[in-house]
């Protein structure tokens, strides 16, 4: 699979969520815990430093990945951004 090919995302946030990012909704849901996905779900969990068990509820927030873990799918680039399959969330702020 090509590494900018979108995929769902996985995996969660702990925290509340920032008011910008309520405003925006640049959140990534939990959508997948298959044994396909298990390895990046592990990797964010432990990047993320989640100290409790992880639910379906649970979102990442967009400022948890570095710019350059996302690709644009239009010319209008700024309002078409999706996560590549490789990203791990590089930002932590628990």
């Amino acid at each position: 699979m090509h590494p900018h090919q979108y995929t769902s995302v996985l995996v969660v946030a702990y925290q509340a969520l920032t008011e910008k990012a309520r405003q925006l909704r640049i959140v990534f849901p939990f959508r997948d815990s298959n044994n396909a996905h298990r390895d990046k779900r592990k990797a964010w969990i432990l990047k993320l430093r989640i100290g409790k068990p992880v639910s379906k509820f649970m979102r990442v927030c967009s400022l948890h990945f570095a710019e350059e873990d996302y690709f644009y799918r239009s010319k209008d680039f700024k309002k078409r951004k999706k996560l590549k399959n490789t990203a791990v969330p590089s930002n932590s702020w628990s």
